[in-house]
């Protein structure tokens, strides 16, 4: 009976410490007065958040399916390294083109590393995945099923980047998945939007996807293209910034807070999964107050995650009353992570505005100081609201008491979704 007990015992202690690690998303105490605005205060952003300033990168805007010709071309290109890593990966088009393109770079003698999420790529094609794990590319899964991953199993990879040969790079909200072809003009096709990068920021990015191929897989890539030289490419400063399981703050939530607090004009944000805490909604609250214009777009009708949006709509009075303005985009699931601050700081990434993200997953984002790309970044979003419905308070003051009452549940959950 004893022997039993134990047993018992230290299968609790192992389910608590599965659902129990994650990073600390404090209620921050901000001085509004104290933060400079975002043109002066980068290098304060950045180095909050345990980053560097890097100068000298050139930029490119790619929205929707754009992306992964861009990616494809670079590929075919590589001459030295292919670094990828994803949290989705399904099996169809996209899924034969990758593995198709990746085998026939490694048979070539480019050293192709592929991480992917064993949870978020639990859709991939069976036969794929194997002529990846028995063929040239160095294939792994992070944090797969096992009994000695147990501790690390609620632990998922959501960051979304590609490194060629150490000189160019990419960070994306988009998964290896067909409803990410197309330009999110209907519920099959999603809308996301990705940056591509030269110039000596690559190097931060290569950094991140090291972090967890060395995690995961033990082994330690080093030679031509892993961190080459790098000279300046264009004029644009881009600070990178990423989250990890072991964290004691999560950097992630420390940038989209003090980013926002810093506006002074307009905070836009486009985020498919929004559910943070309170914290959260009364900084907006406060920057209205301060007479700064926030706009936030969410998904409407069409999400693949109806609990997160549900949960995320108890936040919606709240916010109404506070004078933000809220919109919810119509024709599908709208899965950009774009935050623009007074049309000239600009964040693109993995990261989504709720707890899973904000306090367990492992993301990475950059933040571009650039009037071109935050106007770019600024027009996607003007079209976005062609599609879109605003929401009023009065509107949503006419919900039936049952949906108030499920909201409310949801959200009280929202720590685990």
């Amino acid at each position: 009976m004893f022997a039993v007990w134990m047993l018992l015992g230290a299968l609790l202690t192992r389910i608590y410490l599965l659902f129990a690690h994650q990073r600390h998303t404090p209620y921050l105490e901000l001085d509004l007065d104290a933060l400079p605005a975002l043109e002066d205060g980068l290098e304060t952003l950045a180095g909050l958040t345990d980053g560097a300033i890097h100068e000298g990168n050139a930029v490119a805007v790619l929205q929707d399916g754009a992306l992964f010709p861009a990616m494809q071309a670079d590929i075919r290109a590589a001459r030295h390294t292919v670094h990828l890593e994803s949290f989705v990966w399904t099996k169809g088009t996209l899924e034969n083109q990758f593995e198709r393109l990746l085998c026939d770079k490694a048979q070539q003698d480019v050293k192709v590393r592929l991480l992917v999420d064993a949870i978020g790529a639990s859709g991939a094609g069976k036969a794929c995945f194997k002529r990846f794990a028995e063929g040239p590319v160095e294939f792994a899964e992070y944090c797969k099923a096992r009994l000695v991953n147990l501790r690390r199993f609620n632990q998922r990879t959501h960051r979304k980047l590609l490194i060629i040969d150490g000189e160019i790079g990419y960070v994306f909200g988009h998964g290896i998945a067909d409803q990410w072809l197309g330009r999110g003009e209907d519920r099959e096709h999603w809308r996301d939007t990705a940056v591509r990068l030269e110039g000596p920021v690559v190097r931060a990015l290569q950094a991140v996807f090291m972090e967890n191929w060395i995690e995961e897989t033990h082994r330690v890539p080093c030679g031509p293209g892993c961190f080459p030289t790098l000279a300046a490419k264009g004029p644009v400063p881009v600070h990178v910034f990423s989250s990890a399981s072991g964290d004691t703050v999560s950097s992630v939530a420390l940038v989209y807070t003090v980013a926002i607090a810093s506006a002074r004009r307009e905070v836009i944000i486009q985020n498919p999964y929004f559910a943070p805490d309170d914290g959260v909604c009364e900084l907006l609250g406060k920057m209205v107050d301060r007479g700064v214009a926030v706009h936030l777009m969410v998904p409407g009708k069409h999400t693949d995650s109806p609990f997160v949006r549900d949960a995320g709509c108890h936040l919606y009075d709240s916010l109404l009353r506070a004078g933000v303005r809220l919109y919810e985009f119509e024709p599908t699931l709208p899965h950009q992570k774009v935050v623009v601050v007074d049309g000239v700081w600009s964040h693109v990434g993995s990261t989504n505005f709720d707890a899973r993200s904000l306090a367990l997953n492992e993301e990475v984002g950059v933040g571009i100081l650039d009037r071109d790309i935050a106007s770019q970044l600024r027009s996607a979003f003007e079209a976005d609201l062609k599609r879109s419905s605003e929401i009023t308070l009065a509107q949503w003051r006419k919900r039936s008491w049952r949906a108030r009452a499920w909201s409310w549940l949801a959200y009280r959950l929202h720590d685990q979704l």
